[in-house]
């Protein structure tokens, strides 16, 4: 489908970046000692050590890529580091990011900050003669090295700034246009492999034959949980306005009528809800964006 939309009236774009302490320095000393008493080259290898104990960035390390996995599932691909968010979902990504902007500002104080000392001590025991202080600075100089932020990006609008886009992008006025109208289609491609993937996953699944000892094949319950998501999800992701969209989401809904254990349960059942989403691949391949 061609749409008849502008990305800027459907969407802005949006950045999402966060960063904290490095977890490893090279050690120059012990890696020219090690090259010096084995006499290997110069360009041999070096001595990595380890900064922190495994569980010093840990509790950070998953909020963020919480954080992440929330942020491309509700965004879809633009560039490097920069998803299309749609308008329908502005307020609740907001209100999910400021939350984990919360939640990682007190990880770093109630965590990292006050258990600090211990780490320096881990850091000492664990490396020995070879500790060096300066890879432990006061706390407070650490501070710059954590951070979460998430900054929108107007669409690129070559109507805005058509006189100096060749001089500040290499490229003209269509060239602009294009890149956007590129990005756009492929959201939609995006959006589809998203509709698609569960739908297939639970194609294959029931269609298993049960291992010897069992009555069902074995499946999680994510396996209708998935289709949901995504049928709550897309028509908010479908920036394009295509109706065909919002039919297919109408339509996998429907395959999950049936709650988990009555799939488990029930062959026939399970045979019918298999047939059906075979079905709907086959319809969703069939369609031309």
């Amino acid at each position: 489908m061609t749409s008849t939309y502008r990305l800027a009236e459907r969407a802005v774009l949006m950045r999402l970046t966060a960063g904290l302490p490095g977890k490893s320095r090279k050690d120059r000393n012990l890696t020219e000692n090690v090259k010096s008493e084995h006499g290997l080259g110069k360009a041999s290898g070096a001595w990595i050590k380890q900064r922190w104990p495994d569980w010093a960035l840990a509790p950070l390390e998953k909020l963020v890529n919480e954080a992440r996995t929330y942020h491309l599932a509700v965004t879809l691909p633009f560039d490097a580091g920069i998803g299309i968010l749609p308008a329908a979902l502005i307020m609740e990504y907001s209100d999910k990011m400021r939350d984990f902007r919360s939640r990682f500002d007190n990880l770093r104080d109630a965590h990292f900050v006050v258990k600090y000392p211990e780490m320096i001590d881990w850091a000492k025991a664990e490396h020995n003669g070879t500790f060096d202080a300066s890879d432990y600075p006061a706390v407070e100089e650490l501070m710059a090295s954590f951070y979460f932020a998430t900054e929108p990006l107007p669409v690129p609008d070559a109507a805005h700034f058509e006189g100096t886009l060749h001089s500040l992008l290499g490229t003209d006025a269509d060239g602009v246009n294009m890149r956007v109208a590129d990005a756009m289609q492929e959201a939609q491609r995006e959006l589809m492999r998203r509709l698609i993937d569960p739908v297939k996953a639970m194609a294959v699944k029931l269609a298993e034959q049960p291992k010897e000892g069992k009555d069902s094949p074995v499946f999680r319950d994510t396996l209708i949980e998935n289709i949901k998501t995504i049928a709550s999800l897309a028509p908010k992701l479908n920036i394009a306005g295509d109706p065909q969209i919002d039919v297919f989401v109408s339509e996998i809904t429907k395959l999950t009528r049936f709650e988990p254990d009555t799939l488990r349960k029930s062959v026939q059942t399970r045979a019918d809800v298999q047939r059906e989403a075979e079905a709907m691949l086959a319809k969703m391949a069939a369609y031309k964006l």
